[in-house]
């Protein structure tokens, strides 16, 4: 007897979305494989951001689209999707407030995910590198007395990815990878997305520059998404 495929992570079809000012991106075909990495490019204002908060279950798409995701039908099992689908990198949504320390943060984000009876501790080094370093791999995760103000870009957004880690979703949308903006530093944050897929995680990750897969070195090459040019709207 021959064992059935399982069914993709996300498998959209005709997926669009038009705002009152127009397009918003779509239509759109993709398939994400389990624990896979997928880079989804597209010029500045070509909905990127919108279609990553699609396939989280954040925004709603055109009446006609055709989209599942973790299977789930959206979007209407939207709330099954939003608890096992983490976001981070989106501007003005997983952005952190530069003046608290990492450890604060991470107890912050611990005590939301914990029954309300009980109490979360302070954060210690050990506590920090077994939450944070699934994502940091070899590179040392921040100490938790440091501030956010003090971490550099790469550490930030991957301090911004372990935060949305806590919640042990089955798949993590990262939004604009560019905004680390030196391409060697870059390339440590593509591996380690890379290395998170590897690790059985289902990974959509945006960026701006079409040859952004050509010029980074990988494993094992990702499968890429390009949205179409155009006048779209964030």
């Amino acid at each position: 007897m021959t064992d059935l495929a399982p069914p993709p992570a996300v498998d959209a079809r005709d997926l669009s979305l038009h705002g009152r000012r127009g397009v918003v991106y779509g239509p759109v075909d993709m398939t994400v494989d389990h624990g896979s990495l997928t880079v989804l490019h597209g010029p500045q204002g070509g909905g990127r951001t919108s279609l990553l908060l699609t396939l989280a279950g954040r925004m709603v798409p055109d009446r006609d689209s055709r989209l599942t995701v973790l299977g789930h039908t959206l979007p209407a099992e939207r709330r099954p999707v939003q608890a096992v689908a983490a976001l981070a990198g989106f501007s003005g949504i997983d952005e952190l407030d530069e003046s608290l320390t990492v450890g604060a943060l991470l107890r912050e984000r611990l005590g939301w995910l914990s029954p309300w009876y009980r109490r979360t501790p302070a954060v210690t080094a050990s506590v920090a590198s077994s939450w944070l370093g699934r994502v940091f791999g070899d590179r040392a995760v921040p100490d938790p007395a440091t501030l956010v103000w003090d971490l550099d870009e790469v550490d930030l957004l991957l301090v911004r990815i372990g935060l949305a880690l806590v919640q042990q979703p089955e798949l993590l949308v990262v939004d604009d990878v560019d905004q680390v903006h030196d391409d060697e530093r870059r390339q440590l944050v593509w591996s380690r997305l890379e290395a998170l897929a590897a690790d059985g995680l289902t990974v959509v990750a945006s960026c701006a520059s079409a040859d952004e897969v050509d010029r980074m070195r990988w494993q094992r090459p990702p499968t890429v998404v390009a949205l179409a040019t155009g006048p779209h709207l964030d």
